[in-house]
């Protein structure tokens, strides 16, 4: 099975986030590739907020994603940042870039997980996971939820994962989030 994490990322949290599903794929000796959405502002968010400096490079040297990964893929892993209780406008463009493969259906049965970094709770996270998850509905796919009980001492919303950054993006994914990523990519994927 052939597995493709997208994302989007400026202050570095979703980066983290994506590179801890690729981490733990690659160890249970899946096929998978991690992508990055197109961000030509990516440099002037750096410059305004010093938290994303951290990452710029790794996410810089990390490999764009077109629509048609999504194509040669069978699980499918978005990951963006919140933006006003919504995927961010990078994240997007790319989703409405696959809408090239609706009228066919050429994305129906692929599975799809999500994820999303945000301020804080009432920062909108869910409302991002859901329009990921209503990105792949429209298209086909198959959302695949993260369960009440993944974590005995966390709680996740069964549309995806969040991880809350503060208000300056600068609290970085904890083990909690890394622990809950393995045992779902083991168990789910």
């Amino acid at each position: 099975m052939k597995i493709s994490i997208i994302f989007h990322s400026v202050c570095g949290n979703t980066y983290l986030m994506a590179k801890d599903f690729y981490d733990c794929l690659k160890k249970q000796g899946k096929e998978v590739s991690l992508y990055r959405v197109k961000d030509d502002d990516l440099e002037k968010w750096m410059n305004i907020f010093p938290v994303a400096k951290e990452y710029f490079d790794e996410i810089n040297n990390i490999p764009v994603a077109g629509p048609e990964v999504m194509l040669e893929s069978e699980h499918i892993i978005i990951g963006s940042p919140t933006y006003f209780g919504n995927v961010s406008s990078e994240m997007k463009a790319y989703m409405d870039g696959a809408s090239i493969f609706w009228i066919e259906g050429k994305l129906v049965g692929k599975k799809l997980t999500a994820f999303t970094s945000s301020s804080n709770s009432e920062g909108g996270g869910d409302l991002c996971l859901q329009a990921i998850n209503t990105f792949a509905q429209h298209m086909g796919m198959i959302s695949i939820p993260i369960p009440s009980n993944l974590l005995t001492n966390k709680s996740f919303p069964a549309y995806g994962f969040i991880h809350y950054s503060g208000g300056l993006g600068d609290q970085r994914p904890d083990e909690n989030i890394y622990t809950a990523i393995k045992k779902y990519t083991e168990i789910y994927i």
